[in-house]
């Protein structure tokens, strides 16, 4: 068997890492679902960071879209339909964790959501302060000790919109203020490979100075998170599969490659090989490396929808659903596996009911469109 995979990009229909409303994706569930459909990607996960929340938001709104097509006689639901039922979604979240002293992220596929709320509740128990009362108070301090450009009320709206209401961020707010004032860039700036880069997104911005000792925003996260094997074990008490997610993110960080036999005795089920950050060379190390143990290969683009506009235009977005391939090779035929046995389109009595619903209505107009057309 040819052990290469070509970078070619080639059909693929799976996308296993993407982001909704329920943690810091711009898009809703459903919302999500249709683009990826319309990407040609029709087994799908919704992983937003330490949360399950879009499944149950995907819940309700499918409610929500039963009812406004009933009330709207004139729309038939028979391509929405189709849709639906030609994705297979398998459940899934990515948990932020600590290995090692270095903040990671492990994605679970195939949990039951509601033990994986559960077990992520418990998991924040593990950990001595919250991640975003650290941020702010880091940030607070930074502001003054790097002289930045920064009107601090943003900061302290992010932080009070979390206290009234549970849900946002203070990275997101403090990144986007920084990046408002032209005198503060030269502090974004980041050496890669002898070449001096911006970090001019938020991922960029988190993973190249927030999360990275040296850099003036550096933040050392570590009390805030649970620790890794805390988080395999999770992930493993929901009835999923734990796979690395974006190994090359951290590769700067730790040498991922002489850690893996470490990391895959507490538990690791597999690693995410396919990810848009990923060189061909670094995909067939990892990939030779999830063959040397056996275990498995994940993929994703992890999409947030989070568009970039420059001088009011939309602008392309590296992190996009459908912009990565995953080869069928043995180590992803586990991936269509669990998508054919726990689809949560048909697992949720709520959004299966739905379908059925829209379903019906489909088919009643449609009949009703052809009696008027007999009749004419």
């Amino acid at each position: 068997m040819n052990k290469e995979f070509s970078m070619v990009t080639i059909e693929s229909n799976v996308d296993n890492h993407n982001h909704s409303t329920g943690s810091d994706g711009k898009q809703s569930p459903l919302r999500l679902l249709l683009r990826a459909a319309k990407s040609f990607k029709n087994i799908i996960s919704i992983t937003d960071h330490d949360s399950v929340s879009g499944y149950k938001e995907l819940e309700d709104y499918m409610q929500k879209v039963v009812g406004k097509t009933k009330a709207d006689e004139g729309y038939n639901p028979r391509a929405l339909v189709d849709t639906l039922k030609s994705i297979k979604l398998i459940p899934g979240a990515e948990l932020i964790t600590s290995y090692n002293g270095v903040i990671i992220e492990v994605l679970g596929f195939g949990i039951d959501i509601d033990t994986m709320a559960e077990e992520i509740k418990n998991l924040k128990q593990t950990v001595s302060k919250k991640p975003y009362e650290k941020l702010y108070e880091a940030f607070s301090k930074k502001i003054d000790e790097l002289g930045l450009v920064f009107d601090k009320s943003k900061l302290d709206e992010a932080f009070n919109r979390i206290i009234e209401t549970g849900r946002g961020g203070v990275a997101g707010p403090f990144y986007e203020e920084v990046m408002k004032h032209p005198e503060n860039e030269k502090l974004l700036k980041y050496e890669e490979n002898g070449e001096v880069k911006m970090a001019d997104t938020l991922k960029l911005f988190i993973n190249k100075h927030l999360y990275k000792a040296g850099s003036p925003f550096f933040v050392d996260m570590t009390e805030t998170r649970p620790k890794y094997k805390d988080t395999i074990d999770a992930i493993h008490k929901a009835g999923g599969q734990a796979i690395l997610a974006h190994p090359g993110r951290y590769m700067d960080k730790f040498d991922v490659l002489a850690n893996l036999d470490d990391m895959i005795s507490y538990g690791l089920d597999g690693l995410e090989v396919f990810y848009p950050d990923h060189p061909y060379e670094l995909r067939q190390k990892l990939l030779a490396k999830a063959r040397e143990h056996n275990i498995k290969v994940s993929g994703g683009s992890d999409d947030h929808n989070d568009v970039k506009y420059i001088n009011g235009r939309a602008q392309s977005y590296r992190y996009e659903t459908g912009i990565v391939s995953i080869p069928d090779l043995p180590e992803t035929k586990w991936i269509p596996e669990f998508a054919e046995k726990d689809n949560f389109l048909q697992r949720s009595d709520k959004v299966r009911t739905a379908i059925q619903e829209l379903e019906q209505i489909a088919d009643k107009r449609e009949e009703k469109q052809e009696e008027k057309d007999e009749e004419r």
